[in-house]
């Protein structure tokens, strides 16, 4: 039943005017309502008044939000506030607004949402507890509980804060944002402090941005990256890292995790590759290697150390001018050496030797140990550790693992192997050097159980000292 009070009935609107036909509504100057259970076309004199005067003015004429539907309206004449309720739905351009209850400050172009607010542009829908949406540049600003999907790309992104703009196709989302998409047969996830989104039909190649406590994860490949800035770009479907990116790859079963740092880092969605850059360090378990530049493979299940690479595990250390890992059922399965291949190892750690201050030079001081000692010290140290441990050398070397640990070196191409047989306790050295074309050597806990040499063998044997000096 209609209020024969209402000042905007259709009664009190035709007393008015004679009994004359109501204005219709447009898109420029009108507002079209529709009651629940009868439709009513109404025009807002104080809105056509305002309009009537912009253009009288020669201003530029703003588009109005349209009232497509409300259970209850009510609006003020002076300053053109209008306040809807149950199940309102608005329409401006090709946005579609819903929400519980609505504000809309006519003369501002200021329209506020409250309760289930749904926004609808295109393929994109914006969702949440509450909403302010501008006529002028169509922008709208979400709180509580905000999720954007875009459904062209599949993108899902949420936030306890978004504003969504038209131009450009942006949505930036803070307060625990996340983002999230299908990638094959993967999902990939990034969270952070702020989170920027471009839309597809942007013209700028970047597709999102990511800052502050940045994690990234390739769920499908057990790949999670935490970094402080974060790059993704749609037309390689790669991300850039910066900020101490940490690359953390979880191995099936119980078999640990893989973890690479460095100063910079990229990874590419969809070869699942990871390359790292400047002091680069990777672990897993006690295996740990350090170089200059790392490309890790996920997908083949390798890992190229390039530039002044080293590997160390609990008993031996291996150098050369390149070293790749190749990994099998989650562990490390052997090491390929090229270019001054070089392998040392011991049973027993020497007391006072320091493997990180061992390969410091040849990893361009990545070690601050070394720095860290007084001079002259630290030259001491690395040269009694280097002659208390036997050494294998190569134009190039194949190191087998059994777990974490050195099995087998295979050296090939002049291949030069020095046993120091004192190592393994205190007191004078002696060593026995063996030249060939190839030589393997077998290994239980740093100590060689089995020597073979092969191709033009040669070599010499000198005894350790006796306790008077003689040998």
């Amino acid at each position: 039943m209609r209020n024969r009070n209402d000042l905007f009935s259709a009664q009190y609107f035709n007393r008015r005017h004679g009994g004359h036909a109501s204005l219709t509504s447009n898109g420029n100057s009108g507002i079209l309502f529709r009651g629940t259970g009868s439709v009513r076309w109404l025009v807002s004199v104080c809105c056509f008044t305002v309009l009537f005067a912009a253009q009288a003015t020669g201003q530029e004429r703003r588009e109005p939000v349209q009232i497509e539907e409300a259970g209850r309206f009510r609006a003020t004449g002076g300053d053109e506030v209008f306040n809807l309720s149950e199940s309102v739905r608005l329409k401006h351009g090709n946005t579609v607004l819903t929400s519980d209850r609505v504000i809309y400050d006519r003369l501002n172009g200021i329209v506020r949402l409250f309760g289930n607010v749904r926004m609808n542009r295109g393929s994109t829908t914006l969702t949440g507890d509450y909403a302010e949406y501008y006529e002028e540049d169509q922008r709208a600003i979400g709180a509580g509980r905000v999720r954007l999907d875009d459904a062209m790309d599949g993108v899902v992104m949420t936030g306890d804060r978004m504003v969504f703009t038209q131009d450009p196709h942006l949505a930036v989302a803070t307060g625990k944002p996340n983002m999230s998409w299908r990638q094959n047969e993967s999902r990939v996830n990034i969270e952070g402090f702020r989170l920027e989104y471009y839309f597809t039909e942007t013209s700028s190649l970047l597709k999102a941005l990511a800052k502050e406590s940045v994690i990234v994860e390739d769920e499908g490949e057990g790949v999670t990256i935490y970094c402080e800035h974060a790059e993704y770009f749609k037309e390689t479907d790669s991300a850039r890292f910066s900020g101490d990116p940490q690359l953390v790859k979880r191995l099936e079963g119980n078999e640990g995790e893989i973890i690479a740092t460095g100063k910079g880092m990229t990874y590419a969605f969809e070869g699942r590759t990871a390359d790292v850059f400047d002091s680069v360090s990777v672990v897993k378990g006690t295996l740990e290697g350090i170089c200059d530049t790392l490309r890790y493979d996920s997908e083949g299940e390798q890992i190229d150390l390039l530039g002044n690479p080293v590997i160390r595990s609990v008993h031996s250390e291996i150098t050369g001018d390149e070293i790749i890992l190749e990994m099998e059922d989650g562990e490390v399965a052997r090491a390929l050496v090229t270019g001054n291949a070089r392998g040392s190892y011991t049973a027993e750690e020497p007391e006072g030797a320091n493997r990180a201050d061992d390969g410091a030079d040849r990893v361009d001081d990545q070690s601050d140990d070394v720095a860290d000692q007084p001079e002259g010290q630290a030259g001491e140290a690395d040269q009694a550790g280097q002659a208390d441990r036997s050494t294998i050398e190569g134009r190039s070397m194949i190191v087998d693992f059994e777990g974490e640990t050195v099995k087998m070196i295979t050296a090939q191409g002049n291949a030069v192997s020095t046993y120091n047989p004192s190592g393994l306790d205190s007191g004078p050295t002696g060593h026995n050097v063996v030249r060939a074309k190839e030589i393997v050597i077998e290994l239980d806990e740093g100590e060689p159980v089995k020597v073979n040499a092969d191709g033009g063998v040669d070599g010499s044997y000198l005894n350790p000292e006796d306790e008077d000096g003689n040998r």
